[in-house]
């Protein structure tokens, strides 16, 4: 799994697996969430808008949404503390 974060577009991009035989394209859940599919018809991978104000699992395969928590989680433990001075 990958997390990536996007500060400026306020997006996280939450790739649960490598799309097999190549990208399909996307079908937006609602205004603030996609799910990406591969060729093969598999979701491969979410994206999430608006994540500032939180990011819902609401209508995501309890599995993926399973996988998503774990590594969303994971991805902010690792992130290091900041500092200002």
């Amino acid at each position: 799994m990958y997390v990536s974060h996007d500060a400026l577009a306020d997006a996280i991009s939450v790739d649960l697996d490598l799309p097999d035989g190549g990208v399909r394209g996307g079908e937006r859940i609602d205004e603030g969430r996609i799910r990406h599919y591969d060729n093969a018809g598999r979701v491969y991978s979410y994206e999430f808008l608006f994540v500032s104000k939180g990011i819902s699992l609401e209508g995501i395969d309890p599995d993926d949404a399973a996988r998503i928590r774990e590594a969303v989680r994971t991805a902010i433990a690792a992130l290091e503390p900041l500092t200002v001075a």
